[in-house]
């Protein structure tokens, strides 16, 4: 059982004393001082046992600490596992290759509550390269815009330099989205985009977005979920219809993503029509 902090002190005290003690006995009649040393081993002892426990109570202390580090990073280990098999199982992942990342960093907008970019912690040596799709669980996240050995950077759809051509509502009308807001037109709330219709069909709340798709599936797949239309603008002269788009994935919140991979580009047929 360890001492209390003063008790200790008085043990020590009355032990440095004894030493003394001994010390100038033994000088004077080295014979005298064996009864003495037996008396001290008797009455120290225990003492000295006392007194270890305070390297007994640091090492529990220590490997307390470290069972609270083990298991912090088993929940986390649980919680990583967890994600990961959401992400599998999500409608954008479907079908597809990609690599697991988690976000590490981010740069925020110059419009308070906006994110544009995020570091996650993949790169090159795990098959990542520029203008590969960022996917989550609910949509599109981005694309990569720079890769290191470890790293890359993720340009998200907040981003004001980002556009994503999309089809939109059940017809799959084209269109394009952006952060930028036309002008004339009222500021959107944080993380709104804008939805530019490419025709004169105006979309209706409630229309979903997704990617278009690129060539070589570079930088975005085809049919990953962009964002829901929640208002329509009013005509303010922007040039074609335009609406509030609420992105399909919260970018402040995002963990785990996954970086598509794109497949392997193949030959198309020729075909011949029969008329």
């Amino acid at each position: 059982m360890a001492l209390r902090p003063h008790t200790r002190r008085r043990v020590l005290a009355v032990g440095l004393a004894g030493c003394l003690l001994a010390v100038v006995v033994d000088q004077a009649a080295p014979g005298a001082t064996a009864p003495v040393r037996r008396v001290a081993a008797e009455v120290f002892s225990p003492a000295q046992s006392a007194l270890s426990g305070g390297d007994d109570a640091n090492s529990l202390a220590r490997q307390r600490d470290s069972a609270l580090r083990d298991a912090g990073d088993s929940r986390a280990n649980a919680a990583t596992l967890s994600a990961l098999r959401t992400l599998l199982g999500s409608a954008p992942a479907d079908g597809r290759r990609f690599v697991a990342a988690r976000v590490i960093g981010y740069t925020t907008g110059t419009t308070a509550g906006t994110v544009q970019q995020v570091t996650i912690d993949a790169g090159s040596a795990d098959g990542i390269r520029t203008n590969l799709t960022v996917i989550a669980t609910d949509g599109l996240v981005g694309r990569t815009v720079a890769v290191s050995t470890h790293s890359a950077t993720v340009q998200l759809l907040t981003d004001p330099d980002s556009a994503v051509g999309v089809r939109v509502g059940a017809p799959g009308m084209l269109a394009s989205v952006s952060a930028k807001v036309p002008a004339g037109l009222p500021t959107r709330d944080p993380g709104r985009l804008t939805l530019r219709i490419a025709g004169t069909t105006q979309a209706k709340v409630g229309d979903r977005a997704t990617t278009l798709g690129s060539i070589d599936q570079t930088p975005y797949v085809s049919g990953v979920p962009v964002g829901t239309v929640v208002s329509v603008d009013p005509d303010r002269g922007q040039g074609a219809p335009t609406a509030v788009l609420r992105p399909a994935v919260d970018v402040s919140r995002l963990d785990l993503v996954g970086v598509v991979l794109p497949g392997d580009r193949q030959t198309r047929p020729t075909v011949q029509g029969t008329r």
